[in-house]
């Protein structure tokens, strides 16, 4: 396995953990406090930060190549795989909210955030798959 591998199943453990806990703090909070309280759990998603500490963990090794033409090449299909697969479905979620609540409505600011990490998950699970 190399590097980049390395450095994607990091990330993708890291994402199920915090997901996993986050969706464990919220339901505690909101059967201990209700669900206005329970909110506050999202706070735990911080966590997605430790996804930085990857390029870290896995530095570069000056006598080992790491990196190919073949590499390159899955990479760019990923990518391209990732971002053509998230447009579509971050446009219809949005298409099916306006849809649902119409164009005079208007909707909370808690589902932008929402947007963003259904499709940075997406773009992340996309990539790994692309990759092993």
């Amino acid at each position: 396995m190399n590097r980049l591998q390395k450095m994607a199943w990091y990330n993708l453990i890291v994402v199920a953990t915090v997901l996993l806990v986050t969706v464990g703090v919220i339901a505690v909070l909101s059967w201990k406090f209700g669900w206005q309280k329970a909110r506050s759990g999202l706070g735990v998603m911080g966590l997605f930060g430790l996804c930085g500490l990857s390029a870290v963990l896995f530095r570069r090794k000056k006598s080992k190549v790491d990196f190919d033409e073949r590499d390159k090449l899955i990479q760019q299909r990923a990518l391209l795989a990732a971002y053509t697969t998230f447009w579509p479905l971050w446009v219809l979620g949005s298409m099916v909210v306006w849809a649902i609540i119409g164009p005079k409505g208007s909707i909370s600011v808690n589902v932008l955030p929402i947007f963003v990490l259904v499709g940075g998950i997406l773009v992340i699970l996309l990539k790994i798959e692309k990759i092993s």
